[in-house]
């Protein structure tokens, strides 16, 4: 019976959603990836049992429709949302949007491994499981994209303004 089979599916989508929004930069189109990942799982003749392998196999065919999409269309870079509004001040806003232009400005890649570790919540292991690729290889991928996302952030031209009363 599919709905026992699925039961974790629909808890997890927002964080599929989230993650493919991050790997393609546009929320819209992640909503219609993610649909169309969970048609492909929902039709599967084998499905894994166990909650966390069900979690990782999911992301696993969310990644790999959205490598494909990449592929086909090489051109696909915007990004109108790439984290959830997480924060409620000024100072957290302005750390929100250079991030974001970090983001942005790295490879697919490295967005989906920062978005697997960073804001996924995945392990090391989980995430090489999802991936295909021993965890030693995560470890080097996430180091990298994590020093390429702060070089980013270093270089950014956001800067907080300063307030009325730093002025005087």
């Amino acid at each position: 019976m599919a709905t026992d089979r699925h039961g974790n599916l629909t808890a997890l989508l927002p964080r599929l959603v989230a993650f493919a929004r991050t790997i393609l930069g546009d929320a819209d189109f992640a909503r219609d990836l993610v649909q169309e990942a969970a048609t492909r799982a929902l039709a599967a003749q084998r499905v894994p049992d166990d909650p966390p392998a069900y979690r990782a196999w999911m992301f696993r065919i969310v990644r790999n429709a959205a490598v494909d999409e990449l592929r086909r269309n090489r051109n696909f870079v915007s990004v109108d949302e790439i984290l959830p509004d997480l924060w409620r001040f000024d100072d957290a806003c302005i750390a929100k949007i250079t991030v974001e232009q970090g983001l942005t400005s790295l490879a697919p890649a490295h967005r989906e491994i920062i978005a697997l570790i960073d804001i996924a919540g995945f392990s090391y292991s989980e995430a090489a499981e999802c991936l295909d690729v021993p965890v030693g290889t995560i470890m080097s991928r996430i180091a990298r994209a994590r020093q390429l996302l702060l070089g980013a952030i270093e270089a950014s031209t956001v800067r907080p303004l300063q307030s009325n009363q730093s002025r005087r």
